[in-house]
């Protein structure tokens, strides 16, 4: 009966204080790993995209902000962004599985998690307004995940 105790006793020691703390270091663990790496490229009709090329590691979200005054998309030219991680904004999954861009309004953004090694050029085309005299057109720029 006493040696009931004694276990009974020493599991629940273990379960209420030695456990929260293996949990708690493994949980400390998980978010050192964790890097959160962002980009921003700015798109502009008289300066295209700055910076032109981007270069980072793969887990990196890059956003891009439409500076223009129209509607702007981004198309990839060569090697195709077919896997992303998160969710990605204003971008979808087109009919050959890679992910295009919709149009991005004036000050709007889209972003894009690169989980794949590689150089990603992208052409930038954009959408002329009647009113609108600027026009965003030629820009290129790329994505380089090492």
């Amino acid at each position: 009966m006493k040696r009931k105790r004694l276990i009974k006793g020493a599991v629940i020691f273990v379960l209420m204080f030695c456990l929260p703390v293996f949990a708690y270091a493994a949980e400390e663990k998980a978010e050192e790993e964790i890097k959160i790496i962002n980009r921003i490229v700015v798109l502009s009709a008289s300066e295209g995209a700055k910076p032109v090329t981007v270069t980072s590691e793969p887990g990196t979200t890059v956003i891009w902000l439409n500076r223009s005054r129209h509607p702007i998309e981004i198309l990839f030219l060569d090697k195709q962004v077919v896997l992303a991680c998160g969710s990605p904004v204003n971008f979808i999954v087109g009919k050959g599985g890679a992910y295009e861009s919709a149009k991005i309004p004036f000050g709007g953004t889209a972003s894009l998690c690169f989980l794949e090694k590689g150089r990603f050029d992208y052409k930038i085309n954009s959408s002329r307004t009647f009113y609108d005299r600027e026009f965003l057109t030629g820009h290129r720029g790329s994505v380089v995940i090492k």
